[in-house]
């Protein structure tokens, strides 16, 4: 008996619903066809034909003139309104409500003198807008009934899991693939086996391997999390639903729990499949508060987890969560079990970067060479979204400018915007001769040292205005730099300080633009003492090891006098550097005086002269 029921549970809820909707029809209908007791029906008439009265205003005076002459027949009366009907058959309406004290006197004198009929009116009010006259000219009693089913109906739309602003919808075997995802080569080799299991979870379950219930994807913003998990499904060819963390949250109670129970099961209707949770942080993690968000909060989490319990080994059902912060998750959520694995996206490095740039400019219509290896190089640190970014910028500037199309220029521009800011036209603002001056001094002095140091590839220099850069120096790395040795983290240092070292070379004085160097050069020079083990006199050690109350500026204070003496010792051998190579100083400052942006052979013409001038 207990498993008919349980067979027939849907007929059975229809059914009890569609008597209760019977059920309030049949009370509905008694309702609005009751008889109405105890009103006159010229009052119900005049109520139905408010309208005709309201055409027509008048005073107090002429309703006190109409009454006393016997000309009016009938006055209806409301707390506002008194419509009036004289013997001639005009009607007309009078406002009372403001001077209901007289108009009640007057109409007694009128009935002491055998005056009208006068009868009691219900709220009648002058015609409005059409929807509003419309609702005026509905039954009250209907209007009583019709609200409460609007609003009934309304709140049932929205607590429906699978519509407002939670919706979710599946997307039958999206067309991403692997090879169309560039830069995160450890995960997609991470998430091979997911895609073997989604293709044939049977062999899984023969074997009794348990595959991943679920798996985070973890990384920069714009690295590809959502690209990737949908190549997963992709490449496996099963449907892929997808929402967002915030999507489970509401404003009424219960129906987040209730979104959760409705995508695992649409994710079992159509298993094997893939479920994809952006942002799975918005979930946020358990407390112990006793307010209503945080206790929905803690069921909506509690849901999830226990339908992730609920997985089958064949079950085919793979959930995938993208975050930038896994730290933010409630710790029952990624304990082994339920998102047991948690992937890593890198940002791509100078191949990858490469590659994308290849990529993303095949869907734009380009024209002469382009160097995207230069390209990956300045682009150090970028996300594959912010790429693709800079390749439709520089295709919206082609057209902008009118070109016929994008050239290697605009790809340049635009990553320079890109990463230091501004429009690629700030250059040109007009600057005083003497800090134009400066300006070149300082950016000579940078690239310099950063040639004769080794310190990476010079692709270009300049003192066009960038931003808040009033010059740039641009230095790449051919491949990404993982490790640094003492001596080319001096190197460096001597790079940042060669523009403050040259200024005060050339014009005897330094200004205010070395700020940012020094700013970085300190950082650079207190983590080699304090965290590199780089200190002569602190040597190998590491403040990072101390806890948090141990770090304080006393103890720290030899680490900073230290780190001020590299900083010099460093400061001296570049200013050493700099006067042998005056020459080369000079001429490079003339050259960017002159063309205001040269690049890395120019730089190496300059070395090369001073070289020949110090042979002479």
């Amino acid at each position: 008996m207990i498993d008919a029921l349980l067979k027939h549970k849907k007929r059975i809820v229809r059914g009890s619903i569609a008597v209760a909707l019977l059920a309030f029809a049949v009370l509905a209908w008694f309702t609005l066809h009751a008889p109405e007791r105890a009103r006159h029906p010229q009052a119900v008439a005049m109520e139905a034909e408010s309208p005709s009265y309201f055409a027509v205003e008048r005073d107090l005076t002429t309703l006190a003139q109409h009454v006393q002459s016997g000309a009016a027949t009938a006055v209806g009366l409301s707390t506002d309104y008194a419509l009036v009907r004289t013997q001639d058959g005009t009607r007309y309406y009078v406002r009372i409500d403001a001077q209901l004290g007289l108009a009640t006197e007057l109409l007694k004198a009128g009935l002491a003198a055998g005056g009208p009929d006068i009868f009691a009116l219900e709220s009648v009010q002058p015609p409005g807008p059409p929807l509003s006259a419309f609702a005026r000219k509905l039954d009250p009693a209907w209007l009583s009934l019709l609200l409460p089913l609007l609003l009934i109906g309304l709140l049932l739309y929205t607590m429906h899991p699978g519509r407002g602003p939670g919706a979710f919808r599946a997307v039958s075997r999206p067309s991403t693939r692997f090879s169309d995802v560039i830069g995160v080569e450890e995960a997609k080799e991470a998430l091979q086996d997911i895609v073997a299991y989604l293709r044939n979870p049977a062999k899984f379950a023969e074997l009794g391997a348990k595959p991943p219930r679920g798996v985070i994807l973890e990384g920069h913003f714009g690295c590809g999390k959502t690209l990737l998990a949908r190549a997963v499904a992709g490449d496996a060819g099963v449907p892929f639903i997808a929402l967002s963390g915030s999507d489970f949250s509401d404003m009424f109670l219960g129906v987040g729990v209730r979104r959760v129970k409705k995508l695992f099961a649409a994710a079992r209707a159509q298993a094997p499949c893939v479920v994809f949770i952006d942002e799975i942080d918005g979930l946020g993690k358990r407390s112990g508060g006793a307010s209503a968000g945080e206790t929905e909060n803690n069921r909506i989490i509690n849901a999830l987890l226990v339908e992730l319990d609920g997985f089958a080994p064949t079950s085919g059902i793979v959930v995938l969560g993208a975050t930038n912060n896994v730290h933010n998750l409630d710790p029952a959520l990624i304990r082994a079990g339920r998102f047991d694995r948690i992937c890593n996206l890198g940002l791509p490095d100078v191949d990858e970067r490469e590659r994308l740039f290849e990529l993303h400019s095949r869907s734009v219509r380009t024209a002469g060479p382009l160097n995207f290896r230069q390209l990956a190089r300045v682009a150090s640190g970028l996300p594959p979204a912010t790429i693709a970014n800079v390749v439709n910028a520089a295709a919206l500037m082609a057209a902008k400018e009118g070109a016929p199309a994008v050239t290697q220029t605009h790809l340049q521009r635009m990553l320079e915007q890109q990463l230091m800011g501004g429009s690629s036209d700030a250059g040109h603002s007009a600057l005083d001769p003497r800090e134009r001056n400066r300006i070149a001094v300082h950016e000579a002095g940078h690239a310099i040292v950063a040639r004769a140091l080794g310190v990476g590839v010079i692709e270009k220099v300049s003192i066009l205005k960038r931003g808040r850069a009033l010059g740039a120096t641009l230095v790449t790395n051919d491949q990404e730099i993982h490790l640094q040795s003492q001596a080319e983290m001096r190197a460096r240092i001597g790079m940042l300080l060669g523009g403050r070292v040259a200024e005060l070379l050339v014009l005897k004085d330094v200004s205010t633009g070395a700020a940012n160097d020094l700013e970085r050069v300190s950082n650079m020079a207190y983590r080699m003492v304090t965290e590199f083990g780089f200190g002569k006199q602190l040597g190998p050690f590491s403040y990072a090891g101390l806890p948090e109350r141990d770090r304080s500026l006393a103890n720290c204070q030899e680490a900073i006098t230290e780190a001020r003496e590299l900083i010099r010792e460093i400061e001296g051998e570049c200013t050493a550097l700099l006067r042998a190579k005056r020459p080369a100083l000079d001429l490079l400052t003339a050259r960017l005086l002159e063309h205001e942006t040269v690049d890395g052979a120019v730089v190496d013409v300059c070395l090369a002269a001073n070289e020949l001038a110090v042979a002479a």
